[in-house]
């Protein structure tokens, strides 16, 4: 299933391939924010509503831009997704995804490995 976003609408691309049996991956490219986040909750409430999928996985790898409008969205999937017995989780994310994922303290919960802080980074580390 390929979304289309009609002209003039902020872009988001949205790709479901089956990953297996009762398993799909959402592929996303563009920008999921304020203007966009309406079309992955379309697209993941379709997926949860045909009641034949059991893991649903996303790979952002394709975003250029994500705000806590999207990061929200995505949380709220999890949720929803955890509640009707369907495993939802990140498969596959950009660095940038990853670090405001993990600043955020979502990123375990949606299934990316706990991030590891370089603490050599760190402004005052000795």
């Amino acid at each position: 299933m390929d979304i289309a976003v009609p002209d003039g609408q902020p872009k988001l691309r949205i790709v479901v391939e089956p990953a297996g049996r009762n398993e799909v991956v959402v592929l996303m490219g563009g920008e999921l924010d304020c203007a966009t986040a309406d079309q992955l909750r379309a697209a993941i409430t379709e997926l949860l509503n045909g009641g034949d999928i059991h893991a649903i996985g996303l790979d952002l790898r394709g975003l250029d831009f994500i705000d806590s409008t999207g990061i929200g969205t995505l949380v709220v999937a999890q949720r929803i997704s955890a509640q009707v017995g369907v495993r939802f989780r990140l498969i596959a994310v950009s660095a940038f995804a990853a670090r405001v994922l993990g600043v955020l303290g979502v990123d375990v919960m949606l299934g990316l490995p706990p991030a590891r802080i370089d603490t050599a980074a760190l402004v005052g580390a000795g």
